[in-house]
């Protein structure tokens, strides 16, 4: 069968010393119908100049000529993918595994479904900030299954599965064109929301009735000193602290956040990824039936049971959201402190099946230096996967040593 086209498309601003590296993982890999968009938000680096050092005829440096918030800047380099074909989004400081749009067209031809998600490697770029004792996570799952969209959207609505579960089209994910115009020609744009990357999980579950889901990682998700959403939850820093990539977010002219959702006191939004979903949502009313619904209390309740770390920023941000919409506050609080501990020990439960079945590689073990050294090792790990027995006892000894920082993460998950 002939190789379906797909398109990957990497949204970049002033990200240089990033951005060389993850072109390398997609520029290396062996499938022959593929097209590379370096979309470059009117950076004053030298963006264009490492796209062109590249030396590639796939790939297609494209400028915005103004500054665009994140959004619109991801909107302005998809309008620029041909029609025809399967499109994937990626981060400038994420990647590609080897191998990985290979994999994407056999599942392709395999299932004739029109969007595919897989997990994803976790790659923490060196920074002297960056002090964690895991500089590489490898998922060790193989095959893939088949999902009912609007099955796994009710899930993450009620905070019983994480967005990323999703068939979002970013870092893992793969999209027919055919799914986009869709959504493009009921809405006007594909992008609604301020988090392109949610939204896109959120839109594509309401048009879609299924999707394949990949436990084999397809790509590596990388977290730089660039990294806005690990910025935007960190706690807060200092005052005579740089400024961060949640400030320049924060600062862009940003597709604003649905009328019914309050910011928080500081103007930007509350720090909750359950709210993010939520405003997603409600951006794409669109493009779900009238009957497919859930209520501000209901979300309320579920924010706030999954606000973690930042639980007492969310309960002011909980109140004012109630106050606005004339909810019964006291009441939704009580209700979700006895669901908290149930969707707590859910995820608990979830974190330490995914531990169980990851290969961690500590600094010390491996230097790695940028996501493409991380993509080859990533790539070298899967395919020396160590028996059954003795891989067990050894992922539940890493399970164990790093059992509280997984349980402690639930914070700001």
């Amino acid at each position: 069968m002939n190789e379906p086209k797909i398109t990957v498309v990497i949204p970049t601003r002033e990200r240089s010393d990033v951005l060389k590296e993850s072109l390398r993982t997609v520029t290396a890999q062996d499938y022959s119908n593929l097209d590379i968009i370096v979309s470059d938000n009117f950076g004053a680096d030298d963006t264009e100049d490492v796209v062109r050092s590249a030396n590639d005829s796939r790939i297609r440096y494209i400028n915005t000529g103004k500054r665009l918030s994140m959004s619109r800047n991801w909107e302005f380099a998809l309008s620029n993918v041909d029609d025809e074909g399967w499109v994937t989004i990626i981060g400038d400081d994420d990647g590609l595994l080897p191998g990985s749009l290979s994999t994407v067209a056999e599942i392709i031809q395999l299932t004739g479904v029109l969007a595919i998600r897989s997990s994803a490697c976790a790659y923490r770029w060196p920074s002297p900030t960056n002090l964690h004792p895991v500089v590489l996570e490898v998922p060790l799952g193989s095959g893939f299954e088949l999902r009912q969209t609007r099955q796994w959207l009710a899930k993450v609505l009620s905070g019983k599965a994480a967005y990323w579960q999703l068939p979002m089209l970013y870092n893992g994910g793969f999209v027919s064109m055919s799914v986009l115009k869709a959504i493009k020609s009921k809405s006007g744009s594909f992008y609604k929301s301020s988090c392109p990357d949610i939204y896109s999980a959120v839109a594509l579950s309401s048009m879609l009735d299924r999707y394949v889901f990949s436990w084999e990682p397809l790509a590596i998700s990388g977290s730089s000193r660039h990294s806005t959403g690990q910025s935007h939850f960190e706690k807060a820093k200092d005052s005579n602290s740089k400024e961060t990539p949640a400030d320049k977010f924060a600062a862009e002219q940003n597709l604003p956040f649905h009328r019914d959702l309050p910011l928080d006191k500081n103007g930007r939004v509350a720090k909750s990824l359950q709210l993010a979903v939520y405003e997603s949502y409600l951006q794409s009313s669109c493009l779900r039936p009238t009957t497919d619904a859930t209520s501000h209390a209901e979300q309320l309740e579920i924010i706030l049971a999954t606000s973690g770390m930042h639980i007492s920023e969310i309960s002011e941000w909980g109140k004012e959201f109630a106050k606005t919409h004339d909810l019964d506050y006291a009441k939704i609080r009580s209700k979700a402190r006895l669901k908290r501990p149930v969707l707590q020990t859910a995820a608990i439960t979830r974190k330490a099946f995914l531990a169980m079945n990851t290969y961690f590689v500590r600094p010390a073990e491996v230097p790695l230096k940028n996501v493409f050294d991380a993509s080859k090792m990533a790539a070298e790990i899967r395919a020396d996967i160590p028996g059954l027995t003795k891989r067990f006892f050894r992922l539940s000894r890493q399970a164990l040593q790093l059992g509280w920082e997984k349980v402690s993460s639930l914070r700001t998950d």
